[in-house]
């Protein structure tokens, strides 16, 4: 029964995603939009989805999927975002969201799905470091050197509370850190 529920919810996914694109095709058809030059990111986006419903499927064994799935979504993610903004100079500094903070937000979820607390320790600190390097850069590179050109636009209005709450979380996920090794016993 399980094995037919699962084959079930796939085909009900294959469905919507049908429903979904066709809707997408006839309002581009309709509103002369460029579909195709906003939908390619979710060719990404997509399979690292399904490393995450390959990592719920498997279990506990398929908690390691979470570290490709978090690789590959976020670069699907970050390519959106270029593909909406059009801001394509960003990876000057998003690399930063993929290595380290993908990887480390994918092994923090690991360690959440098996239970590893040290593996949620190591993954939530590369995660805040690498939110740290991209906040850096992302400072460096459209604050100071302006390589947007937009600082007074809307990104440049955007991105100074981005930041502002880009730190935010990073010293939220420092002040937790040192609560969980203390609350352990200090490990």
């Amino acid at each position: 029964m399980n094995k037919y529920r699962m084959q079930g919810l796939a085909t009900a996914v294959v469905g919507l995603s049908l429903i979904g694109l066709g809707i997408l095709f006839l309002a581009g058809n309709v509103f002369h939009l460029d579909v195709w030059g906003f939908i390619w990111p979710f060719f990404i986006i997509v399979p690292g989805l399904f490393f995450f419903a390959g990592m719920f499927a498997l279990g506990k064994n398929g908690a390691p999927l979470a570290i490709p799935g978090s690789i590959v979504t976020t670069v699907g993610m970050i390519l959106l975002c270029q593909v909406i903004t059009g801001h394509w100079a960003s990876w000057a500094y998003a690399w930063a969201l993929v290595f380290p903070t993908s990887v480390g937000i994918g092994l923090a979820i690991t360690g959440l799905w098996s239970d590893e607390p040290k593996t949620v320790r190591t993954g939530t600190v590369m995660a805040g470091i690498g939110l740290i390097v991209f906040l850096f850069f992302a400072v460096f590179f459209e604050l100071l050197l302006n390589i947007s050109g937009l600082r007074s636009g809307l990104f440049g209005r955007l991105l100074f509370p981005l930041i502002i709450i880009g730190a935010g979380v990073v010293v939220l996920i420092l002040a937790v850190l040192p609560r969980q090794h203390g609350e352990s016993g200090g490990e």
